[in-house]
């Protein structure tokens, strides 16, 4: 599904087709973590690309369910408490504050509609 694409690998990492439950803000914070630009054409990433991407994705979700997910504005969870994922963003709605990595200043962009955030200097 990739190797042939040339959307954003963020808009195919949102594409339900493709990969079904990712949203916006898990997917800002997996192209961080694998130091992917967001806007990047999917074909151009190369193997350890992929398979760095993957391992961000699960280890994001894997981060995000123990948090108890991204309370951004009136989530809870059905036992009515808050999710703590959000505490942990380092690109999601940060933008203009310090890459938690480099200290660039997080940049923000519209990719597929969606707001978009990423580390200029970390993710190219």
């Amino acid at each position: 599904a990739l190797a042939r694409s040339r959307a954003p690998i963020k808009a195919k990492l949102m594409d339900q087709r493709v990969l079904a439950g990712l949203g916006n803000i898990y997917a800002n914070e997996a192209c961080f973590r694998a130091r992917i630009h967001p806007a990047r054409r999917a074909h151009t990433l190369d193997e350890a690309a992929i398979k760095a991407l993957a391992k961000a994705i699960q280890a994001v979700l894997a981060e995000a369910i123990e948090a108890g997910g991204s309370t951004i504005r009136d989530f809870v969870s059905a036992e009515g408490r808050p999710g703590y994922f959000a505490h942990r963003f380092a690109v999601y709605g940060r933008a203009g504050l310090p890459c938690p990595v480099c200290q660039t200043p997080i940049a923000r962009m519209r990719t597929g509609g969606r707001s978009t955030f990423l580390c200029p200097r970390c993710q190219r």
